[in-house]
């Protein structure tokens, strides 16, 4: 048994759809998923190892082995047949107009950019960003700006998936960084492991294995697979 400690919108959202290929490599051990928002207690809450949202450089914690996946960029994405209703906004000035959908799913315990922040980065500070749908899950969020609802700052990460298939698009290639980045965790008296060791080494490899060029295009730079060395 290998227990998983997880964000529900990274399971929904990235990780449900490859954990086959962990199954099918490791066929003796047997995962359970725990999604919850809240960090898990590897003390008390069974917990084997755990992909968590960190700061981007997070604190240092002697008992735990922290490895950085991949740092997470926030871009603005909305599904193609927005444009069929109002056309695909390809400015900023253009996307102001849109309906704004709002991830507030990280928004209770870190500083997340907001569309605010956006906004500012792109040189129109003054926008109105109180309007629109909040939700307080990723998934839940990717999925309306998919329906066409509206405009969604989202975690590149957790947008992979709809942008390759091309049920998302960038509308704007303007990219803005979270501070934050995807970091797998250990106990490290747990790190060596086989089952954790075995889940460790398939988490990295399909991160770096993520190919960013065919959605982000060549106005948009190359996503660094900024993966830790240590193990």
């Amino acid at each position: 048994m290998l227990v998983v400690s997880t964000p529900p919108g990274l399971t929904a959202k990235w990780l449900a759809a490859r954990l086959y290929r962990f199954a099918s490599g490791q066929p003796e051990i047997e995962v359970r998923i725990s999604s919850s928002l809240a960090n898990a207690n590897f003390t008390t809450d069974g917990v084997d190892v755990a992909v968590r949202n960190l700061a981007a450089q997070p604190a240092d914690d002697p008992g735990l082995l922290i490895e950085r996946l991949v740092e997470v960029s926030l871009v603005p994405v909305c599904s193609p047949r927005l444009d069929e209703q109002r056309g695909t906004p390809r400015t900023a000035e253009a996307l102001a107009r849109m309906p704004l959908i709002h991830d507030d799913s990280l928004a209770a315990r870190a500083k997340m950019p907001t569309w605010s922040d956006w906004f500012s980065a792109a040189g129109l500070p003054s926008i109105d960003v109180s309007r629109g749908l909040h939700f307080n899950s990723s998934d839940h969020a990717l999925d309306a700006a998919g329906e066409g609802a509206g405009v969604l700052l989202a975690h590149d990460l957790l947008a992979y998936d709809d942008l390759r298939t091309g049920r998302l698009i960038i509308p704007v290639a303007r990219p803005i960084s979270s501070n934050r980045a995807y970091y797998v965790v250990c106990p490290k008296h747990r790190s060596t492991v086989p089952q954790v060791r075995a889940f460790r080494d398939w988490i990295k490899q399909e991160v770096a294995a993520l190919d960013w060029a065919p959605i982000r295009g060549k106005t948009m730079p190359a996503k660094p697979q900024d993966l830790a060395t240590k193990s």
